[in-house]
């Protein structure tokens, strides 16, 4: 199964084992919450609802109505901070005179009196404020607007007039905020208006002086020196283009000069028409000249008059291209000249503007906080008049939606949600508590426990006997302090046939559960050591009450039983076994064996019609001694003299961890049961009880679980084995 799953078979082992302590814990919890719900004062709830208005109410800005609309979480806490608030509390303590309420009267505490006593100082006490908000509950319903005004008072007729109160208190206070309020905003408003305004007429009567002083005169958002500079810069632009342009012609000019060329081939006498004609007419009487030429001689008059014309046109042609050159420079100077102009005329007017820049930067300033102080005037201005007309609303959008009415029935207590709950924490706190048990629970229950944590096998799990178990097993260990076991076994008000019964329980009832718990026990001492044959058994436990002598007792008698020749010995010298027959104060005893007074022969009893034998401890006699005797040379000699006469010599001691004495006889016999009681002895006891034992080691062979309870053990899986529900 994996880990994080529940095991229903621990659960069920948990609430079987513990469901008397939890339902005893939820009855206790639910008798005193019924309790508690039929002695408390009943009190009595009334309820008022009143709707909050979340959209200020301003009839001057249109837009602020229509956006106004819609709940606003803080203003709802805030409101619903301010029902409950000291302010509204002395309203209702004023107008319904609660201090003359005998509802409200403070009666100090007998705790608070004996504190006060203890300290020295006055008992604090509540304020009557604080005493009457006591009883307010606000709730909000949700998605809404609209709160819950709940009262709780011993009286209907008083949590019924409280809650109305309360409301009727909370809207009064909020009108009359309001208009106190709007009364001082007006008030503030008026002021500071007249202060504003005499800002504004002095600051602007400011610009105006200071631009009459300067002469700072204006045309179209800058003054009119500024304007001529802007103009000024377009033509000064605007020359030096052409300027540039003229300038290229020349340097074109001069540079087909300087290369040795002809100015035709610059770009204006290309382009120029008159130039196109004459280098026209040029060419077509070159032509005629090359004609005549060829059928006249160079010398022919007709050539000499063609050759005349072509020189004519070439004249003409060089004259055009000449007065192209000058026009060219006549340009650039005319451009440089009017460039210059323009340049001078800027100069000097930027002169002039540079001390008008220097006032331009105190009269802007001086507008700026003109024009603020205007804007500032204009807002509280129309802050004024929306004032003026909220002050004339007489009434506030929040209100009452239902009253309270006088409450027939207590809410306080709810005698079926007391019960319910009672039951609930009982529950609860009953399973907490049986948890803490359980995590705290530290005993021995199965053969994992003994094995894991006291590292010895488990020998046998002896069941209870339910017809001899003791009322109460939590009074073991007390019972020893007292004299007492609780166990049946050493009862001192348990005669004879009682003890008879428990200790040949076994032997009795070969059948039983119990004879074959014992079987299992006689077999696993008995073949423990093949080689080396077990004769001489100390059975012992780590504290009283645990039913060793039971144990031990019901050991030999079956072991007797089964044939063989048992030697029993209560070495408890402190608290001896019952005898089945009344003590007698002369009965010889291991003590006067030990200490030489009679012989073993003499001491030792035996039981008619079988094998055993038995040497009891002294009945009537307080010895301290015990250890010394139990450890002496007589001891030894006792054991190794019942060595050759019997086939196994059981040991009773006292408890290991408060008294010394099993710790002794542990190192003189040969091996040592302890007995642990099942559900019940702490597993760190039986840890420190081994520990002691192992003084000797290798003696400690197992443990044995007793008082086992079957009907518990078939709840754990682990724990149940075969024969637990064959036997009855």
């Amino acid at each position: 199964m994996p880990e994080d799953s529940i095991n229903l078979r621990l659960v069920f082992q948990f609430l079987r084992n513990y469901w008397s302590l939890i339902l005893g814990i939820t009855g206790l919890v639910t008798v005193l919450g019924i309790t508690f719900s039929i002695l408390a004062a009943p009190k009595y709830t009334a309820v008022t609802s009143v709707y909050i208005e979340t959209r200020a109410s301003n009839v001057v800005d249109v837009k602020a109505v229509l956006s106004g609309f819609g709940s606003d979480d803080k203003l709802l806490k805030s409101q619903i901070e301010i029902i409950g608030s000291n302010a509204v509390a002395k309203r209702v303590i004023e107008e319904h005179d609660l201090k003359n309420s005998p509802l409200f009267k403070l009666e100090p505490s007998k705790l608070s009196e004996i504190l006060s006593k203890i300290t020295g100082e006055p008992p604090v006490a509540p304020s009557l404020e604080q005493r009457v908000l006591n009883g307010l509950t606000v709730n909000l319903n949700r998605n809404t607007t609209v709160v819950d005004l709940s009262y709780q008072a011993h009286s209907p007729e008083m949590a019924a007039e409280l809650a109305n109160g309360f409301a009727e208190a909370y809207l009064a206070d909020r009108l009359a905020t309001k208009y106190e309020a709007i009364r001082q905003a007006s008030e503030w408003l008026s002021v500071r208006l007249s202060e504003l305004g005499v800002k504004v007429r002095a600051s602007e009567q400011a610009v105006e002086q200071f631009r009459s002083e300067y002469n700072l005169q204006v045309a179209g958002g800058g003054t009119i020196s500024e304007k001529q500079i802007a103009t000024l810069n377009q033509q000064l632009v605007f020359a030096r283009t052409k300027t540039a342009e003229a300038q290229a012609r020349v340097d074109q000019i001069e540079k087909v000069r300087v290369r040795g060329g002809s100015t035709s081939s610059f770009a204006d006498a290309a382009q120029s028409a008159v130039i196109t004609q004459l280098r026209a007419k040029a060419s077509e009487v070159a032509r005629k000249e090359a004609a005549l030429t060829v059928k006249y001689s160079h010398k022919h008059p007709a050539v000499v008059s063609v050759r005349s014309q072509l020189a004519d046109l070439n004249q003409q042609i060089e004259k055009e291209l000449q007065r192209i050159v000058d026009t060219a420079q006549n340009e650039l100077a005319v451009a440089k000249r009017r460039e210059a102009s323009i340049s001078d005329s800027l100069d000097q007017l930027r002169d002039v503007t540079n001390t008008e820049n220097h006032a331009q930067v105190y009269l802007r300033e001086l507008i700026r906080e003109a024009a603020a102080n205007r804007t500032l005037y204009e807002s509280f201005l129309a802050r004024l008049k929306e004032t003026q007309e909220f002050e004339k609303m007489d009434s506030v959008s929040s209100r009452i939606l239902s009253r309270a009415e006088v409450p027939s029935n207590a809410s306080f207590p709810n005698k079926r949600l007391f019960l319910v709950v009672s039951v609930v924490l009982g529950l609860i706190f009953g399973t907490v508590l049986a948890l803490i048990l359980e995590i705290f629970d530290n005993t021995l229950k199965s053969k994992e426990d003994v094995e894991g944590r006291i590292g010895l096998p488990l020998f046998s799990q002896i069941p209870l006997l339910d017809e001899f178990a003791s009322s109460s097993r939590f009074g073991s260990f007390f019972s020893f302090l007292g004299g007492n076991n609780t166990h049946g076994s050493r009862g001192a008000k348990s005669d004879a046939a009682s003890n008879k019964a428990i200790n040949e329980f076994a032997s009795s009832n070969p059948l039983s559960h119990y004879a074959e718990s014992i079987r299992a026990l006689r077999s696993r001492v008995k073949f423990t050591r093949l080689d080396d044959p077990i004769k001489t058994l100390l059975i012992t436990s780590a504290i009283p009450g645990e039913g060793k002598s039971t144990v031990s007792r019901n050991l030999a008698h079956y072991a007797a039983k089964a044939g063989e020749r048992v030697l029993f010995i209560d070495a408890d010298m402190r608290r001896q076994l019952s005898a089945d027959t009344p003590k007698d104060a002369n009965e010889k005893n291991l003590a006067d064996v030990l200490m030489g007074d009679v012989t073993v022969a003499d001491a030792i009893r035996h039981e008619e019609g079988s094998k055993f034998y038995y040497l009891p401890a002294p009945s009537h006699r307080e010895l301290w001694e015990t250890a010394e005797l139990l450890s002496s040379k007589a001891m030894k000699t006792l054991l190794e003299g019942a060595r050759k006469s019997f086939d196994l010599i059981i040991i009773d001691s006292p408890p290991t961890i408060p008294l010394i004495d099993s710790r002794v006889l542990s190192h003189i016999v040969d091996g040592t049961v302890l007995v642990v009681s099942w559900n019940h002895t702490d597993g760190g006891l039986v840890e420190q009880a081994k520990e002691l034992l192992d003084q000797t080691p290798g003696k400690t062979l197992g443990v044995v679980l007793n008082s086992f309870d079957v009907s518990k053990a078939r709840l754990n899986r682990h724990q149940a084995s075969y024969g637990y529900g064959y036997y009855k």
